[in-house]
């Protein structure tokens, strides 16, 4: 009986072993020629100064507030903040079970905590021959309520970047057509 067991077990995890895992499973940490192609857009025929004035334009028309901009460089960098509030958790199950023995106080010690988010978006706009090459850096950055940095990291989905890049070239169409 434990010899039948073992020839129908012992295939099966033989095969089990053999068993592929997709790609996708594994996520790769993008190198920086991924993230720096996935963050770039080549414009052919259209001046830096249009696509400079359509990356303003594009960035504004995302809530974006426009920090400091160099012409001559071809730099752009602008932020977009809010207030997030993060969830207490275990401590408003405590401040209500607290509620009775103190006679209601616990109810008035906060427990949320304000955060502050902000995405800074810094734009490069390069002119190269027949063609203008522009490339946008996002890093999105938390502080607490007090003002103290609790995290920074720089955004990679190349999705965003396609979205942006997308109003970008909306806005370089609006441009060239004078509105």
């Amino acid at each position: 009986m434990a010899r039948e067991g073992l020839v129908l077990v012992l295939p099966a995890v033989l095969l089990g072993g053999c068993a592929t895992v997709e790609h996708s499973a594994l996520p790769l940490p993008a190198t920086a020629l991924q993230a720096r192609q996935a963050q770039t857009r080549t414009l052919e025929g259209v001046g830096s100064e249009v696509v400079l004035k359509a990356a303003l334009n594009a960035l504004q028309d995302e809530g974006f507030v426009i920090r400091q901009v160099n012409s001559e460089l071809g730099l752009v960098s602008a932020v977009k903040e809010w207030r997030s509030r993060k969830q207490p958790g275990l401590s408003r199950t405590v401040k209500w079970l607290a509620a009775l023995p103190t006679y209601g106080a616990s109810l008035l010690v906060p427990t949320e905590k304000t955060e502050f988010t902000s995405v800074e978006a810094n734009v490069n706009v390069m002119a190269e021959a027949e063609q203008t090459r522009v490339r946008i850096s996002l890093v999105s950055k938390v502080t607490d309520g007090q003002g103290r940095i609790c995290s920074v990291t720089p955004v990679e989905d190349p999705l965003v970047y396609q979205g942006l890049l997308a109003r970008l070239d909306q806005a370089v169409y609006l441009q060239n057509e004078g509105f």
